[in-house]
C-alpha cells in the first residue's frame, strides 16, 4: 500500500471516528415493552379496531396531526377484573427515518408513560429521557403542544414535534374508542 492511500485511509477511519453516532435502533420489543408498561398486570390483552372514516376525521380533528392508518391496536393490562390502563404503540417518521414510541394511558385516559422503543435517527436527535417524563399526567387539550405546556428542546425539535403529535393521536384515538365507554366505568 503506498504512503498516500494509507494517509487517505487513515485520514477517513478518523473523519468517521468524529461523526456523530449514526442510528440508536431498538431499544425495547413489543413484549419487553408491554411488560414495562404494566409489571402488575395478569394479563394484557390486544384489541384491534378498524376506524370508519368518521372515526379518522375525528381523531385527527381531535390531534391535529395525521393518522397514517386506519387500524390501531391498544393493549389493555388487566389484573383480575381491574383495567390497570392502555398501551398504544405509534411508529412514525421524525425526519426521514421511523420512531415507536409507546403510549401508555391510565384507566381514565391521561398519559402515564411515553417510552421509546426504536429511534432510527441519529441518536443525537433523541430527547433525553427527563424529556419525555413531562408528559406524564397529561389530557388533551390546548397546552399539550410545544412551546405552550411542553418544553421545546434545542436540537431535537424534529423529534419533539413528532413526540408531541404522537401522544395528541394517542390521547385522540382513547377519546373516540373508549372515551364515552370509559367515563361511563
Amino acid at each position: 500500500m503506498s504512503s498516500s492511500l494509507a494517509a487517505g485511509a487513515l485520514a477517513l477511519c478518523a473523519l468517521l471516528s468524529l461523526t456523530p453516532s449514526a442510528r440508536a435502533g431498538v431499544y425495547h420489543s413489543r413484549k419487553e415493552a408491554l411488560a414495562l408498561a404494566f409489571p402488575r398486570a395478569e394479563r394484557v390483552e390486544p384489541r384491534s379496531f378498524v376506524l370508519t372514516h368518521a372515526q379518522v376525521d375525528a381523531v385527527e380533528k381531535l390531534a391535529r396531526a395525521p393518522l397514517d392508518t386506519s387500524i390501531v391496536t391498544f393493549h389493555l393490562g388487566w389484573r383480575g377484573e381491574q383495567l390497570l390502563g392502555y398501551a398504544l404503540i405509534d411508529v412514525h417518521s421524525v425526519r426521514t427515518l421511523p420512531e415507536a414510541l409507546m403510549i401508555v394511558l391510565t384507566p381514565q385516559g391521561s398519559v402515564r408513560s411515553v417510552r421509546v422503543l426504536a429511534f432510527h435517527e441519529p441518536e443525537d436527535y433523541l430527547p433525553p429521557k427527563r424529556w419525555f417524563e413531562q408528559f406524564a399526567g397529561r389530557r388533551l387539550g390546548p397546552d399539550l403542544q410545544l412551546k405552550r405546556g411542553i418544553h421545546a428542546i434545542a436540537g431535537s425539535t424534529l423529534s419533539a414535534r413528532a413526540t408531541t403529535r404522537s401522544v395528541r393521536r394517542g390521547l385522540a384515538l382513547y377519546q373516540v374508542l373508549f372515551g364515552a365507554k370509559a367515563e361511563k366505568e
